[in-house]
């Protein structure tokens, strides 16, 4: 493809054309300014003549004055059959403004009416650490991105790529792409035995604008919200910027103790709850708790937010229901994300809302961004209507299985640990647990010096009683990785609580 002559930066300038001074004078120390101080990089080409002249509207004749000039100071080089460009090393970066020695921040003061919202203080609040998020062993919750089938989800993009035009471009619908709602719903109901059509299910970006879009919408703000203690610190961190007041339930191997909410805080407005896999401890749900929990939302008429985030993963016995499909009441939310079954930057979620709040829950949809990415909407409809979701999901039970058992061996035989049988079940790490008293944030700091990347169990933890501990991931790594990797959790044998 050849050069296009109005390629290059475009180029706002202040020409005061009654000023009384020369035009080319202007454009000149303008662009010279530029230069010096980074706004135009070195190495930038910048646009024909003839393009500048039609933008800045004056003549071509006045353009080329400009970049002989500018061409003889050193600033601009001229290379022939190619164009314009910035010379490199004339830009010097980009200046920062010098404080004026009068205000309160060249005094070491804050200036008083610059900083953040209680709302933004809340909400950054509740980020994880300062530790990196990238596949190192042993991150938890992170899948296996040798194994996506990229391939074929090329394949498939190349495919749809073609269908980009008309009405698609313009016509989206704020709920999302009708055909990826439709096989969102006939895998919920195939794989979680949930009551959903595709009117029900609302495309996000994942489960962070899920989490924020149901706290806007279901409570307001001085409301009460049971969350399981420990949880999901995303979860806390949305709920109390949207101005939520966040009641830790107390979490065992039988999931949220119900009962106990009840006793504490008898009035809820929301319940967030992760049935089939507690995050971060790994507890199921029980039967009874769960028939509990809808009872008391019935009673108390306050919603339930079911968060499966990674109920694919079951390594022994069939996976249970959700508790969407055995509420006969209407109070049950469901959210989910492909973030755990495909990869991380993978950012499609979705919602599953009651039918007579489906269009509500739309047009919110389209104040806050209109609607997620059509490209990977797309693709993504296109992958799971093939069945090619359902058996990557398959083969990751597989490959996650057999790092699950390289995992056990692991922390047998350098930490003589086995986690309960309920961890076991499902998931894609295991909890570490510590005995009282220990700092498990400095015990992760020190494993990061090792490159070894786990996040202490007490961040998770809203409420002042916390437990140590360490989240310690097996998705992402093979068996032998797993496995030679124990000699740096070794001198821990000390710290792990038994039983």
């Amino acid at each position: 493809m050849g050069k296009s002559g109005a390629a290059g930066p475009l180029m706002t300038l202040d020409i005061d054309r009654g000023s009384g001074a020369p035009l080319h004078f202007q454009i000149s120390e303008a662009l010279r300014k530029a230069v010096t101080n980074g706004q135009l990089q070195g190495g930038a080409r910048l646009p024909s003549t003839r393009s500048l002249a039609s933008d800045w509207q004056v003549s071509r004749n006045t353009v080329l004055q400009v970049f002989e000039t500018l061409i003889s100071e050193g600033f601009l080089e001229a290379r022939v059959g190619d164009g314009t460009y910035v010379k490199r090393h004339a830009s010097t970066g980009i200046e920062v403004a010098a404080k004026d020695e009068h205000t309160p921040e060249a005094k070491g003061t804050p200036y008083p009416f610059r900083g953040l919202s209680q709302r933004g203080k809340a909400l950054i609040e509740h980020r994880l650490g300062g530790l990196t998020e990238r596949p190192t062993l042993f991150m938890p919750d992170v899948p296996d991105l040798q194994a996506f089938p990229i391939r074929s989800w090329l394949r498939l993009m190349n495919e749809v790529s073609g269908r980009l035009k008309g009405d698609i471009l313009v016509n989206v619908s704020n709920a999302g792409y009708e055909p990826l709602r439709e096989a969102i719903a006939h895998h919920l109901r195939a794989a979680r035995g949930m009551i959903v059509d595709s009117r029900q299910v609302i495309i996000t970006t994942g489960s962070q604008q899920s989490l924020d879009l149901l706290a806007r919408l279901l409570v307001d703000r001085g409301d009460p919200v049971w969350m399981e203690e420990p949880g999901y610190v995303g979860a806390r961190a949305a709920l109390t910027a949207n101005g939520c007041s966040v009641l830790p339930i107390p979490t065992d191997e039988a999931g949220m103790n119900v009962e106990l909410g009840r006793a504490r805080y008898p009035t809820p407005r929301m319940i967030l709850v992760s049935p089939s896999r507690h995050y971060p401890l790994g507890a199921t749900l029980s039967a009874e708790r769960r028939q509990q929990l809808l009872d008391f939302s019935r009673a108390t008429g306050a919603w339930i937010l079911e968060d499966d985030y990674d109920c694919e993963f079951r390594y022994r016995g069939p996976s249970p229901a959700s508790l969407q499909s055995a509420d006969r009441d209407g109070r049950v939310v469901s959210i989910g994300t492909f973030s755990k079954t495909l990869l991380p930057s993978f950012r499609l979620g979705f919602v599953v809302v009651p039918t007579d709040l489906a269009d509500d829950f739309a047009k919110a949809r389209a104040v806050i961004d209109r609607h997620a990415p059509i490209m990977e909407q797309m693709v993504l409809a296109e992958f799971m209507h093939r069945g090619l979701y359902s058996a990557h999901i398959r083969r990751m039970r597989s490959l996650y299985l057999e790092r699950q058992e390289a995992m056990l061996t692991m922390l047998a035989d350098w930490l003589s640990y086995a986690p309960p049988d309920f961890e076991r079940v499902s998931g894609m790490h295991f909890v570490l647990p510590f005995r009282e008293g220990v700092d498990d944030t400095a015990v992760a700091r020190q494993l990061w010096e090792h490159r070894i990347v786990s996040r202490p169990l007490s961040m998770y933890y809203g409420g002042r009683n916390t437990r140590p501990g360490l989240l310690l991931g097996f998705a992402a790594f093979r068996p032998e990785d797993i496995l030679a990797a124990g000699k740096y959790l070794e001198g821990m044998c000390d710290l792990v609580r038994h039983g």
